[in-house]
């Protein structure tokens, strides 16, 4: 009985131990850091200007970034799918990566030109600023316990037309995370991407995608993840909003408020 009781005892500690390094947490907007037994990859988190309209990470977050501090010591990587401020700060990356002298950046050229701009001792984080080339076709990046697949997407609305958005899917070891930044909503392009092949465990994906049943039914069939959150969702959304969210999405976790998680 007591060898019972101990194999229950450890089972239940391997299970607890699973369930919680395989976590996402929710930063602001569209900010996440997904953590993967001891991968943590911080995406469109560092930032300090919500437009006025979008919860923005508090400074004492972005110090912590920087510093290192827990839940944010041994940062595996750093993502960024654009240059828009809402979604990253120049400013808050260079101080990230200056700091964090083994930490690497994987963004648009776009967003490391922003970098380059507003940091003096630019040439110090150069060579962990890494770019993908301009191309419809998944492009690959590889690191211990990791593997990143990012391909480019139009940004939503016709205004952004000409800024680079970056669709990623990062691989921790077999399980699989999709941000798909502000991409559009265009389902001949997740067409190409073939992502509801790749057994995806969690999805964060723009809410507007889900008040409707035209995007819920892209979510549905282009992207098919075990998992779907919602992002991006202004400070003062409306019921309007939210009920739609349910009708269509009824699975989906609605993140909205800072320190938020779900495991997968």
């Amino acid at each position: 009985m007591q060898l019972l009781r101990s194999t229950f005892s450890a089972f239940f500690f391997f299970l607890s131990f699973t369930l919680s390094a395989q976590k996402a947490t929710y930063i602001a907007n569209s900010g996440v850091l997904v953590q993967v037994g001891q991968n943590k990859v911080l995406i469109d988190a560092f930032f300090e200007d919500g437009r006025g309209k979008f919860l923005t990470p508090q400074s004492s977050q972005l110090d912590a970034m920087v510093a290192g501090r827990p839940p944010y010591n041994n940062l595996s990587l750093a993502l960024a799918t654009h240059a828009h401020p809402d979604h990253f700060s120049p400013t808050q990356i260079g101080k990230l990566l200056f700091t964090n002298k083994k930490l690497n950046c994987l963004a648009t050229p776009q967003v490391v030109d922003s970098i380059e701009v507003v940091m003096d001792n630019f040439e110090s984080i150069h060579d962990r600023t890494l770019t993908f080339p301009l191309s419809r076709s998944w492009k690959s990046y590889d690191q211990e316990g990791l593997t990143v697949k990012a391909a480019y997407a139009k940004h939503a609305g016709k205004s952004n037309a000409r800024i680079q958005d970056l669709i990623f899917l990062v691989n921790f070891n077999g399980k699989k995370v999709l941000h798909l930044g502000d991409a559009n909503m265009d389902p001949d392009r997740f067409e190409e991407l073939k992502l509801e092949y790749e057994e995806i465990d969690v999805a964060f994906v723009p809410f507007w995608y889900m008040t409707s049943f035209y995007g819920a039914e892209v979510i549905r069939q282009h992207i098919g993840a075990k998992k779907v959150v919602a992002i991006h969702i202004p400070e003062n959304y409306s019921q309007q909003s939210l009920d739609k969210i349910k009708k269509f999405m009824p699975n989906a976790v609605i993140f909205d408020k800072a320190g938020q998680s779900i495991t997968f």
